[in-house]
């Protein structure tokens, strides 16, 4: 509230009872407003019963329903697909009947909301019919367009008219996906009878029984056959159960399910003679599209049949080419004849009008090499015809201006009298408009039109997939069920508009978040689900990748969002689910991570939660080490203890310094838990540097005793310690700080360090070497064994690996490995260590076989310092 001054007039003294009922009811009536103005059917229902509560305009004028009737419904009311199942009430996409018997077909979003101080449902309709109409309409279209397209091959190849009729009507029904066709000719008897000359289809042989006229003045002759036959114009009957001349027949068992029907004349240049006549099981629904494609495979059978009388007529072989040829000029698809050398031969006006080329520029020559642009393809197809006689498929030509076009293509070979190839014939049909149109129908049915992100249809797909691969290879994989944070809040407060640019921007944010082979879909709402695949095969492992996604995307969704001068902060919640091998369903794996969801909702909001209470503790007992252990190394809590090392006459020659860490809770933490999560998250680089402190500072006061100026310190460095740019540089200054000899330090890498780089890490190790560090291969035997880069390597020392040690004596295989490394190294001119020697026996084999060199329980446990100060009989202040 702004400050008054003191000669400002006193303060406005607040609203009265009904000036503030009257704020509310004006604040009703504009939430009202906008409820009713909403041009989507929306409903308000009970949560439980489903009892209509509110309903606004557009639900009474889409639906037909008073707002009094449908105050006393309840929304199954309206589900025409459907029993009374709660399940299926909110099913997408469904169907709905209005209060005049009409069907819709609808999809359904629903949100929770509370309603005069109860639990209620706000349910919003949008009607698909259209768009499903549209898909049934191209699908259908589709079909359409093959059946004229087979139909004009076997023109093509018709050589019989009764065969090529009874052709054409099978492939009506195989292809056009009619129940029923037959073609007639018109008598000129006195009855002016029709004769079913070819028919295909399970009912025909019944059909074909029943009289039928094309006279005027019969009772059979009033029907579709008739008259088209007498107006020469294709008749369509969309549901014959409408038409009174059907009602004598449609008592017959053999009518079944026949709807529509659609009966095309056929004419030649003085008349209608004949028909093609098609039945269909729905109701016939014919759109601008289809019919001049009917009308001109009216045209192209009438035509072909004129032609096929022409051959039998025996005309002139000149006369019977000309034909031929204004046959195929009349046909939709464009068709080329090349002969074996592949030189066209023939092309007809579709051809002409698809390539570009006329026929006079191509004739002659070969056309291959400048329209199909994918020599491995033609080169397939070409031998398929060759082995088959035939080859159909999908290709991209392009058009003498460059232009692409998309086609489908059927090659038929020709043979000639003696059955040898004589030449192919090819059809193409161009169906660049088609293949688009199923592109779009594609992202209609599989992406979110908001954020172009994938939908649950295709993230069910997905997941499906997802979880069978799985299954397979064992590796493993996890779900992110994410949901933002007081969302509705954004769209109350500014707007739809403002919300609908977040979710496009979250959507970006979170591609940008994981890698180009996981999936994110957005389901609906302020809802997004992202998909991780081959994770690994470890469910730990897998839970810690999948953690670490997680807290990535809650980074990257925290970040304030620019909306149209708005600056707006958001957070989510994100729900964790795994998967690997197990028995997951997709139901099951969704559940699952929208449970994670809400528990991570319930643990405060703008975090990560787990579904598996197994794989949660995992990974939050690992995080609390790794943790432990980044204080661990602030503080300096890490020490070392140090083990001797000695030689074939057990004289003390150096020990080996290794890493112990005491937790003030946790007591002693072994290597075995701390070192490989040190590697794992990059602590190991400060750990190391800490290590290589404390050996060295040690290392540097036995210079002023005789006794010790000979012992070396061995310090295990690790592959990613090694491997840092800065690693060489490092030794040198910790050596020259704690004053230690450089020839004293002895660095044990080990075999997994040789797997990548070689070069580098032979080039690292010279420079070391020639600094006087010296080098000792740690585990030989375990690892990456090469000797190619062995013997390349600068190294001092094999160590002998303990798993070998343990059981020497009694396993001939490890007594081989052991005598082999032996020989190894005496060979490469190497010293050899023994290390896990723990009693005389095993000493003495390999002093047999040629050890000099030896550490283990036989000779003493890893030490302290201070322990190892009185061990090698030097003042206390050598411990520094």
């Amino acid at each position: 509230m702004a400050e008054t001054s003191p000669s400002a007039s006193p303060a406005t003294p607040p609203p009265s009872e009904a000036a503030q009922l009257q704020a509310l009811r004006v604040s009703e009536q504009q939430y009202r407003t906008l409820f009713d103005s909403n041009p989507l059917p929306i409903w308000v229902t009970d949560w439980h019963s489903h009892r209509i509560l509110a309903v606004n305009q557009a639900a009474v004028s889409r639906y037909g329903y008073t707002q009094a009737e449908f105050l006393g419904m309840d929304l199954r009311q309206v589900q025409a697909d459907i029993t009374a199942s709660d399940a299926a009430l909110h099913a997408q996409p469904s169907r709905h009947r209005t209060k005049d018997g009409r069907e819709i077909d609808v999809e359904i979003s629903t949100d929770s909301l509370l309603f005069n101080g109860q639990r209620a449902r706000l349910v919003q309709a949008h009607d698909v019919t259209q768009h499903l109409r549209t898909e049934k309409d191209l699908a259908r279209l589709s079909r359409a367009h093959s059946m004229v397209t087979a139909c004009n091959e076997a023109l093509v190849r018709a050589t019989s008219e009764l065969t090529l009729l009874h052709e054409i009507c099978q492939i009506a029904v195989d292809i056009g996906g009619y129940r029923m066709a037959w073609v007639g000719f018109a008598q000129d008897d006195a009855e002016k009878t029709i004769l079913i000359v070819a028919h295909a289809g399970a009912i025909a042989e019944h059909f074909t029984l029943w009289p039928m006229s094309w006279s005027a003045d019969s009772p059979y002759g009033q029907g579709p056959a008739g008259r088209a036959l007498r107006s020469g114009e294709m008749v369509i009957v969309p549901d014959i159960r409408a038409e009174a001349i059907f009602q004598s027949w449609l008592k017959e068992p053999w009518v079944d399910n026949l709807r529509g029907v659609a009966s095309l004349p056929l004419r030649n240049s003085e008349r209608a003679f004949g028909l093609f006549y098609l039945y269909a099981n729905d109701t016939v629904d014919i759109g601008s599209d289809e019919i001049p494609l009917l009308q001109q495979l009216a045209g192209d059978i009438a035509f072909g049949i004129d032609h096929l009388r022409a051959q039998e007529s025996k005309r002139a072989s000149d006369a019977r080419i000309h034909h031929q040829a204004t046959l195929l000029d009349k046909a939709q698809d464009a068709i080329v004849v090349r002969g074996m050398d592949q030189r066209v031969l023939y092309m007809n006006k579709s051809a002409e009008q698809l390539y570009g080329w006329t026929a006079e520029e191509v004739i002659g020559r070969s056309m291959l090499e400048h329209v199909y642009r994918n020599p491995a393809a033609v080169a397939q197809a070409l031998q398929s015809v060759l082995e088959t006689g035939e080859w159909r498929g999908e290709l991209s030509i392009y058009r003498k201006d460059n232009r692409q076009v998309e086609v489908e293509v059927r090659w038929t070979l020709i043979t000639d009298a003696e059955q040898q190839p004589h030449s192919i014939l090819a059809l193409s049909t161009d169906i660049t408009q088609r293949k688009a149109a199923e592109r779009e129908i594609q992202k209609l049915a599989f992406f979110d039109p908001l954020t172009q992100l994938p939908n649950r249809q295709l993230l069910l797909d997905r997941l499906q997939h997802a979880l069978a691969t799985s299954a397979r290879s064992g590796q493993g994989g996890a779900l992110l069920f994410i949901d933002l944070d007081h969302f509705k809040t954004l769209n109350d407060t500014l707007g739809h508009d403002k919300g609908d640019m977040l979710l496009q921007q979250v959507a970006q944010r979170l591609s940008h978040a994981v890698r180009s082979m996981d999936t994110v879909a957005r389901l609906g709402g302020d809802e997004f689900v992202v998909m991780l695949e081959e994770l690994g095969d470890n469910p730990h492992s897998v839970a810690e990748q999948a953690k670490r996604v997680g807290e990535k995307i809650l980074a990257a969704l925290g970040s304030p969002y620019k909306l149209d001068g708005h600056e707006h902060q958001s957070t989510s919640s994100i729900g964790i689910a795994p998967f690997g091998s197990g028995l997951n369903t997709v139901g099951e794996l969704l559940k699952q991570a929208d449970i994670a969801m809400y528990q991570a909702k319930a643990a405060g909001r703008n975090t990560v939660g787990f579904f598996d209470p197994q794989l949660q503790a995992a990974v939050t007992d690992k995080a609390a080490l790794e943790a432990d252990l980044r204080l661990a190394l602030e503080q300096d809590e890490l020490f070392l203890v140090y083990q001797t090392q000695h030689d074939a006459q057990t004289a003390l020659t150096g020990v080996e310094a290794l890493a112990r860490w005491k937790h003030p809770q946790r007591g002693m933490v072994s290597p075995a838990a701390f070192i490989p999560l040190a590697e794992e998250t990059g602590l190991i680089l400060e750990l190391g540097r800490q290590v290589l402190l404390q050996a060295c500072s040690l290392l540097a006061t036995w210079q002023d005793h005789s006794a010790t100026q000979h012992l070396t310190m061995a310090v295990n460095v690790s592959v990613r310690q090694f491997k840092h740019p800065g690693f060489v540089q490092q030794i040198q200054e910790t050596l020259a700080l704690t004053g230690a000899k450089p020839s004293q330090l002895k660095l044990e890498l080990t075999e997994s360090l040789l797997a990548d780089d070689i070069e580098l890490i032979i080039h690292k190790m010279e420079a070391l070497q020639a600094f006087g560090v010296s080098f000792s291969l740690d585990d030989f035997g375990t690892g990456y064994s090469s000797l190619s880069y062995l013997k390349r390597l600068p190294l001092d020392q094999l160590k002998i690996d303990q798993s070998f040690v343990r059981d020497v004596l009694t396993d001939p295989n490890d007594a081989v490995i052991a005598r082999t490394i032996i020989g190894l190294g005496q060979s490469l001119g190497l010293n050899v260590i023994a290390e896990g020697v723990e009693n005389d026996e095993q000493r003495a084999f390999l002093a047999q076989h040629g050890c000099a060199a030896y550490q283990g329980y036989l000779f003493g446990r890893p030490i302290p310092a201070e322990q190892l100060v009185q061990f090698l009989s030097l003042p206390a202040a050598a411990n520094g």
